[in-house]
């Protein structure tokens, strides 16, 4: 049977206050609200057994794996340094002095930034990876000349990846003459690709005074001899906005350029002989 102890008046309390009215509650209710808060400090200690104590989590094995397989940065010299911080002023002589002291000092280069003025940057290479430690050891928060050094490895520049030209792809191009002003090269590549899709561009040639009237004459372009011969027997005197083409094979094999626009290019005088050719 439970104990209940609803108030217990103190042994001190004056004996003319007067006394407390005692209120007796059910037991069922007193031991209801007594195992409530008994299960509800269990269920507490269940999920936090000690809340005066912080919970860790320790990587697991695959993750320590892991960091340490990622690759750590080294230099591929250990016997050249990098000094940072260096005095604006000071030459290679100056820099080979001070590191002659801890080793033998096999170069020293200067980043300049004009010939009088030095960007702060020195690379000095000793003589061994001993000497580049001691050199760093001794000369890292050293003052030089009132600047505070840094020395650390110098790490090789990344090599800039070289990349090749794209080798020319040779086009085969027919020439278009006899085209009426308003004739665009949509227009032109439109009415050539009506025979096939191989049309690789088209081009009506502007004349190069401010105004940019039309020449009268275009190019369009073909993969290969077959496809700019069938186009040529194909479309010779068709008849394009009003105006009969007079269509040749070009006499020039254009290389197309990476630069977008010169694909057409040419002078007038080779303009001139497939124009002659065309009649």
């Amino acid at each position: 049977m439970a104990l209940h102890l609803l108030w217990v008046p103190s042994t001190f309390c004056n004996k003319e206050r007067n006394q407390p009215n005692l209120t007796l509650h059910k037991p069922s209710q007193t031991l209801t609200s007594l195992s409530s808060l008994f299960f509800s400090n269990t269920n507490s200690r269940k999920h936090n057994k000690n809340p005066f104590v912080t919970q860790y989590s320790f990587p697991t094995q695959q993750q320590l794996e892991e960091s340490s397989a990622a690759p750590v940065e080294t230099p591929a010299d250990k016997s050249r340094l990098l000094a940072q911080n260096v005095p604006w002023t000071c030459t290679n002589q100056d820099i080979k002095i001070l590191f002659e002291k801890y080793g033998t000092v096999l170069d020293v280069e200067l980043s300049m930034h004009s010939k009088t003025k030095n960007r702060g940057l020195a690379f000095v290479t000793m003589g061994s990876e001993e000497e580049a430690i001691t050199a760093m050891t001794n000369l890292e928060g050293y003052d030089f000349d009132g600047r505070i050094l840094k020395i650390a490895y110098a790490h090789p520049k990344k090599k800039k990846e070289i990349r090749e030209a794209p080798a020319p792809v040779t086009r085969f191009n027919v020439f278009v003459g006899n085209l009426s002003w308003d004739v665009t090269s949509s227009d032109l590549r439109e009415f050539f690709s009506s025979l096939n899709d191989n049309v690789v561009s088209a081009e009506v040639i502007y004349q190069t005074t401010e105004d940019r009237k039309p020449s009268g004459y275009g190019f369009v372009s073909f993969n290969s001899k077959e496809e700019a011969e069938a186009a040529i027997t194909a479309f010779k005197g068709k008849i394009l906005k009003g105006r009969p083409l007079r269509i040749a094979r070009s006499r020039r094999k254009l290389k197309e350029e990476v630069k977008a626009g010169t694909a057409f290019g040419g002078t007038s005088s080779e303009a001139n002989e497939d124009e002659a050719a065309a009649e």
